[in-house]
């Protein structure tokens, strides 16, 4: 008994546990959701700027000064999702929990919105680490799907 159920707490724990997409996988996605020219950024710059924020981890959650940043992207819960936050604006009209889905889908809906609202600057990762340079780098040997 005791090792059925330590068996289903692993199964359970593994389940919850972070997915971490590959390069190619993102670059794939993100040219599917729209993001390859999105707002005259190339897919690269998308794919940097998720590489810093989160290590293509899809469930990654991290605390924030002001609330917590969700998904591949971080998209922080105190202006564009909603986690319950005190004073949480929910611009992207959805809770956080749908930015840590595999698909990506909601992550790049929201992603979206705060491109054409704040342009990439609105992530530091991609003014400290993307911006200005090579982003051919990002999307180098990927094939698509």
């Amino acid at each position: 008994m005791r090792v059925a159920i330590a068996v289903l707490c692993l199964m359970w724990l593994s389940s919850c546990e972070s997915r971490t997409l590959g390069r190619c996988e993102v670059v794939n996605i993100f040219k599917d959701e729209g993001l390859d020219g999105f707002e005259g950024f190339s897919v690269g710059n998308y794919v940097c700027t998720a590489y810093w924020e989160s290590g293509f981890k899809t469930h990654r959650v991290r605390p924030a000064d002001t609330g917590k940043d969700y998904g591949i992207f971080q998209i922080n819960s105190f202006k564009w999702c909603d986690d319950g936050t005190p004073g949480g604006k929910n611009q992207c009209q959805m809770p956080c929990s749908d930015l840590l889905k595999d698909d990506l889908k909601k992550s790049v809906e929201c992603a979206k919105l705060i491109v054409r609202t704040e342009g990439l600057k609105s992530w530091d990762t991609w003014e400290s680490y993307c911006n200005g340079r090579k982003m051919k780098r990002w999307t180098k040997g990927c094939k698509p799907h």
